[in-house]
């Protein structure tokens, strides 16, 4: 068994993560014209991205 990680460790990119879709979805339902709109593409996609390049790892 290898050492023991702290919580925040653990889940400091899970929590990175749900903060950006958050904001993402906010950004999305409060902000309709001007720079909102990409910013919460970008902020919705970043998860999507990342969980693809862990399941690529995982696999390959």
């Amino acid at each position: 068994m290898t050492g023991r990680r702290s919580l925040s460790l653990i889940w400091r990119w899970p929590a990175l993560l749900a903060v950006l879709s958050v904001f993402g979805l906010l950004s999305a339902l409060l902000g309709q014209e001007g720079l909102w709109l990409p910013l919460s593409w970008a902020a919705l996609a970043t998860p999507l991205v990342v969980a693809a390049i862990c399941v690529g790892r995982s696999r390959g």
